[in-house]
């Protein structure tokens, strides 16, 4: 129940992790060719909150591995790990600090069966009854910092995908290094259907990755 991200991949039979790290960190947007059909290990879901964590917050829990940092995103102010400013700013400053450590990357995961639902909108919908002008200017603000800091993050980040990812949940992943899904993965992007325009830079990511026409 307790094993590391190390632990897994060895399981898997990857045993090269260090001259994988240190490919990536040459060429941060290059895929890792040799790793991406090995499967999702599922010991990685393990419940977090029973465990000691290497810093304190109340939205994410972020452990210390060996040789990398381990971020989970476990919400308590929002539901199904959708994203308000708070847990916002608890990721970029747990990528703060792992940028300024000896970690050689991240991993990037979730806490439960749902791994991002997107924004809170229960949240900004809340807030939008007093001013709207000024709310929304601070929720736009909290997104576009949010986005800034996983295009600005040096270090490789990889993410593991343990069930929907949703919104800003999904169009953040072309902005890390590499993404692991497991069986229970799924992807949308509802925009049209809110009436929302494309965030974390997927107008420009998905056509790269996908083709225009999807």
């Amino acid at each position: 129940g307790t094993s590391t991200f190390m632990e897994a991949l060895a399981a898997n039979g990857t045993t090269n992790m260090q001259a994988s790290v240190t490919a990536v960190t040459a060429s941060k947007r290059r895929f890792i060719d040799d790793r991406r059909d090995q499967p999702f290990d599922k010991r990685l879901r393990f419940s977090v909150r029973q465990t000691e964590s290497a810093y304190r917050y109340r939205d994410i829990v972020v452990r210390k591995q060996d040789g990398f940092t381990h971020i989970l995103l476990s919400t308590k102010s929002s539901e199904n790990n959708s994203l308000n400013p708070e847990v916002m700013k608890e990721v970029q400053s747990a990528l703060s600090t792992a940028a300024a450590d000896d970690s050689k990357l991240v991993l990037f995961s979730a806490v439960g069966s749902i791994f991002c639902c997107g924004l809170d909108f229960i949240y900004f919908i809340r807030r939008l009854t007093d001013d709207r002008k000024k709310e929304s200017t601070k929720m736009a603000e909290a997104i576009r910092n949010f986005v800034n800091t996983f295009i600005q993050f040096k270090k490789p980040i990889i993410v593991a995908v343990n069930g929907p990812a949703i919104g800003l949940g999904a169009s953040i992943l072309p902005l890390c290094d590499v993404v692991w899904a497991n069986e229970k993965a799924w992807f949308q992007t509802p925009y049209t259907t809110f009436g929302q325009s494309p965030d974390g830079c997927s107008s420009l990511t998905f056509p790269r990755i996908m083709g225009l026409a999807s």
